[in-house]
């Protein structure tokens, strides 16, 4: 039997656009749980301020993420041999409520070489792919490494850097590696990463949001949950987990 979910808070709005926006997120005065949280609502679109405005795509209470449209630096294109490079990709989560979900998001390697994806100098995952000559992928489902690989997240994190190794071959110079929302790469909802206007592709990414003590979780006060999120290094974080009703 599935529950019904309380959504908004009484008397805010509950969706912008075709985005249900539950609490602790909120649109208005006093309908989010912290400045963290604050949605703005510009033409049917959300968008979260207090992290550079980055675009909502969905919120899922059940598994505590809101997925975001990420401006990413392509760390290569197909006009250009893959350099041998390390780059900070993404926004910085560290000062924020917000971490990279392990669970919700995979790292893809489209092109030839090595692709590894760090925390500092803390190894989340790699992944590597054999070619003997590259097009861009039309089924992501047949991504298993031959000029495409993908692999899942050991940790969450807060900011994160790719190192890319280049095969040297000079027909197959190109290659794109990203942090992804394994969902919507999945059903091909993801702009080609080689198939963009300047240097940068638009990737959803999944976001775990965490509630803390400093919290009023008055939604959830009287069945309060808390869940340990494991981090690098033996480090956690703590959270309220958000409860549906």
């Amino acid at each position: 039997m599935h529950e019904t979910a309380k959504y908004a808070k009484t008397g805010c709005w509950s969706k912008c656009g075709n985005v249900r926006i539950p609490y602790p997120f909120g649109i208005g005065a006093e309908c989010f749980i912290n400045q963290w949280y604050i949605v703005d609502c510009k033409s049917s679109t959300p968008y979260l301020p207090a992290l550079n405005h980055l675009k909502v795509l969905s919120v899922e209470l059940k598994n505590q993420t809101v997925t975001v449209s990420t401006s990413t630096p392509r760390i290569s294109d197909c006009q250009n041999p893959v350099q041998n490079s390390s780059r900070t990709m993404g926004i910085d989560l560290g000062r924020s409520p917000f971490l990279f979900s392990k669970s919700q998001n995979k790292f893809v390697f489209e092109g030839c070489g090595n692709a590894t994806i760090m925390d500092n100098e803390s190894v989340l995952t790699r992944c590597s792919t054999t070619c003997q000559s590259f097009t861009t992928l039309s089924n992501r489902n047949n991504c298993f490494g031959s000029s495409c690989c993908q692999t899942v997240i050991s940790h969450y994190f807060r900011l994160y850097s790719i190192n890319l190794i280049g095969l040297e071959e000079e027909d197959v110079g190109c290659g794109a590696t990203f942090l992804v929302d394994e969902t919507l790469y999945d059903q091909g909802r993801v702009t080609d990463p080689f198939n963009v206007t300047g240097n940068t592709s638009f990737i959803p990414v999944s976001l775990t949001w965490t509630l803390t003590n400093s919290d009023v979780v008055t939604c959830y006060e009287d069945r309060a949950v808390t869940l340990e999120l494991d981090m690098v290094n033996g480090t956690s974080v703590n959270t309220y987990l958000a409860m549906l009703r």
